[in-house]
Formats: C-alpha cells, sequence, structure tokens
C-alpha cells in the first residue's frame, strides 16, 4: 500500500511538471507567437500557414520536453537501466501507444499509466492552443 502512494505521489508531481513546462511553452508560443503571426497574416497565405507550422512545431516541443520530465524521473528512481530505455518508454507511454515491449518494473508499475493520462492532457492542452491560436490568425488575416 505504501508503494502505491509512493507512485501516486510521485505521478502527481511528474504530471504538475510536465503539464507547467508544456503550459510555459504553450504560453510562449502564444506571447511570441502571436505579434509575428499579426504580421505574417497580412503578408499572405503562404506566411500564414508557415506561422501554423512553426506554432505546431513549438508545440510539440513543449510536448516532448513533457517525455523528457518523466524519463529523467523514470532514470533517477531507477525504473530503467539507462536513458535511451527510459525515453523511449515515456515517448510510448506518453502517446499512448504502449507497445509493451519495455516495461517499468513492478515497483513502478502505475507510472506507465500516469505517463499516459499525462499525454492525454498534453495533447488535448496542444490541441486547444493551436485551434486558439488559429482563430485568432484567422481573425487578424479577414
Amino acid at each position: 500500500m505504501s508503494q502505491l502512494l509512493v507512485q501516486i505521489g510521485a505521478g502527481s508531481l511528474l504530471i504538475t511538471t510536465a503539464t507547467a513546462v508544456q503550459v510555459l511553452t504553450i504560453s510562449a508560443m502564444m506571447a511570441f507567437g502571436q505579434p509575428v503571426a499579426i504580421k505574417l497574416a497580412r503578408a499572405g497565405l503562404l506566411r500564414v500557414v508557415l506561422a501554423i507550422a512553426a506554432c505546431g512545431l513549438w508545440v510539440i516541443f513543449g510536448q516532448l520536453l513533457g517525455v523528457w520530465v518523466w524519463a529523467v524521473a523514470l532514470l533517477y528512481l531507477e525504473g530503467f537501466p539507462n536513458l535511451e530505455t527510459s525515453l523511449y518508454f515515456s515517448l510510448s507511454a506518453y502517446t499512448t501507444l504502449g507497445f509493451g515491449d519495455v516495461l517499468p518494473p513492478k515497483d513502478w508499475r502505475i507510472l506507465g499509466a500516469l505517463v499516459g493520462a499525462n499525454g492525454m492532457l498534453g495533447f488535448g492542452l496542444a490541441t486547444a492552443a493551436l485551434v486558439e491560436f488559429i482563430g485568432h490568425i484567422r481573425n487578424w488575416h479577414e
């Protein structure tokens, strides 16, 4: 029972940290991307598409930072023998693919499910931010 509470506590802290990192990258995209997008929106459709693509890549960068938070934590908790395996598992679980070829040790398996939950939250936030950003660009373009 105590190991379960440790996993839930660690997972809650990691979800909070990874989500905070993602929110910061989204906030940076909105703060710095909007002025650029306003200028580009007046310059033509191709530049608008490039602005949206750049923001999409930036949001993916934020997602990858969240994956790295999990990978480093799982490595630190000795869930995996090396960074590559930890990163592979974190990315697989975060995207909810969960291939099943790499699994965390029994003492940390609840964290695997929490990585997936964090990924669903992260992709939801990223999608909402991109839709909002595209809506602003459309309004500026008109």
